[in-house]
């Protein structure tokens, strides 16, 4: 697969996001205003991604697929349902989880991207606690949005979304592994996404 390819597919994600931004999510904000926080975080990464630096990067099909659906797939969540928590329960989950994954994205700059690639290996900030802990914020956060909009559509699209990011993960771990830096990181950062459990 081409980089330019894989250039298309991260524009083409940026499409998807604004559309998720503009007609799910943000008409929601004077009903549930913890979703600000949320489009933050994904504003800073779409920022991230037209900046990134340029690495060598995976081109073939699985992580690339991978990479669009783990990040996208949550932007056709709709914003109906049924909501199951109080208003503070969900507040503080997508509050958190927004927070960890800004703080993630933060912490890489202009390493982000979408695709697996090596634009140098981060120790900082909480990547020294896990070595994904941009995905545990979005499932943290995702699940807070998901009791405000509980039903059986947006449970498929985050079951989804949640096992492309389990994957991902795998996928951008074999590519790094390349890397000694990385495999000695790895080795230190034993956790994932959650301390003491995966």
């Amino acid at each position: 697969m081409s980089k330019s390819f894989v250039r298309f597919a991260e524009c083409a994600f940026l499409f998807l996001l604004a559309l998720g931004v503009v007609f799910r999510l943000a008409p929601k904000l004077p009903i549930h205003p913890q979703l600000g926080l949320f489009l933050v975080s994904e504003i800073v990464g779409v920022a991230f991604i037209l900046l990134q630096r340029r690495g060598d990067s995976a081109t073939a099909l699985y992580p690339v697929l991978l990479a669009f659906i783990g990040t996208s797939a949550a932007l056709l969540v709709v914003a109906d349902g049924r909501q199951l928590v109080p208003e503070l329960v969900s507040s503080a989950m997508v509050f958190g989880g927004a927070t960890i994954a800004l703080g993630a994205k933060l912490s890489l700059r202009r390493s982000f991207g979408l695709v697996p690639a090596n634009r140098g290996v981060k120790r900082g900030g909480l990547y020294r606690i896990v070595r994904h802990p941009m995905y545990f914020g979005y499932v943290l956060s995702q699940a807070g949005v998901l009791l405000v909009y509980f039903g059986p559509w947006n449970i498929v699209i985050y079951a989804v979304s949640w096992a492309a990011l389990w994957l991902r993960a795998i996928e951008e771990e074999k590519f790094l592994s390349a890397d000694p830096a990385y495999r000695e990181y790895a080795a230190k950062v034993r956790a994932r996404l959650v301390p003491g459990l995966v």
